[in-house]
C-alpha cells in the first residue's frame, strides 16, 4: 500500500506543480513507465520467483513513477523547477533503485521497449547486454527477454536457437525456457491489455 501511495504521491506532484506541456509528458510517461516496470518485474518473477502478481504490480507501480518523472522532464525541458522535482522524486526511490540493480538498467530499458512493441529493438539491446555483462541475472533476464520478444514478434527461429542458450545459464531444459518464453509473452500481453493500450501488430 505505501507504494501505491507514493506513485499517487509522485503524479499528484507532477501534474499539481508543472506546465501543461509538463503534465502531458508525465501522464502519457506514467502509463509507459507503468507497463514498462510491470513488464520488468513479470519477466523477472520468471527467473528469480517469487509472487507473479506482486512482481507485476510493484513494477508497474515503479515504472508509473519513474515514467512520470521522466516525462515530465521530457515535456518541459525549460520547466527546470518540474525536472528537478521529478528527478529527485525517481531517485529518491529504493525500489526502483532494488529492480534495476537486480536487473541491471540496459535490461530495465530493454524491458520498456518490449513494453512498447519495439521487438527487434528490444531483442538487440538484450543482446548487448548478454555480450557485455559479467553478472548471471542480468545475463539470464537478457536471455529470456530475448526468448519473449522473438516469440511475440513471431521469430520462431530466433526464439528456438536462444532456448539452449536460456537453459544452459538458468539451469533447466530447452523445454522449459520455451515453456517461460511463452508465458512471459503472455504476461508482456496481459500487462498492455490491463493498461488499455493495443495489442502490437
Amino acid at each position: 500500500m505505501r507504494l501505491v501511495a507514493f506513485v499517487m504521491l509522485v503524479a499528484a506532484v507532477v501534474v499539481g506543480g508543472c506546465s501543461s506541456s509538463t503534465q502531458q509528458g508525465a501522464g502519457k510517461g506514467a502509463t509507459m513507465g507503468a507497463v514498462g516496470g510491470a513488464v520488468a518485474g513479470a519477466v523477472g518473477s520468471l527467473i528469480f520467483g517469487g509472487n507473479v502478481v506482486q512482481g507485476a504490480v510493484s513494477g508497474a507501480a515503479i515504472g508509473a513513477a519513474t515514467g512520470a518523472a521522466t516525462g515530465a522532464v521530457a515535456g518541459s525541458m525549460a520547466d527546470s523547477a518540474a525536472k528537478e522535482k521529478t528527478e529527485k522524486a525517481a531517485a529518491g526511490d529504493p525500489k526502483i533503485a532494488e529492480l534495476r540493480k537486480k536487473i541491471g538498467d540496459k535490461n530495465y530499458s530493454s524491458a520498456l521497449l518490449l513494453a512498447q512493441c519495439r521487438h527487434q529493438e528490444a531483442i538487440a539491446s538484450a543482446q548487448e547486454t548478454v555480450a557485455a555483462s559479467t553478472d548471471a541475472n542480468e545475463k539470464a533476464y537478457a536471455l529470456l527477454l530475448q526468448g519473449v520478444a522473438a516469440e511475440e514478434s513471431g521469430d520462431k527461429a530466433l526464439a528456438s536457437s536462444l532456448y539452449p542458450k536460456i537453459a544452459q545459464q538458468n539451469g533447466g531444459s530447452a523445454d522449459k525456457a520455451r515453456a517461460d518464453s511463452l508465458e512471459g509473452m503472455i504476461k508482456v500481453q496481459a500487462v498492455r491489455r490491463e493498461h488499455g493500450l493495443p495489442a502490437c501488430k
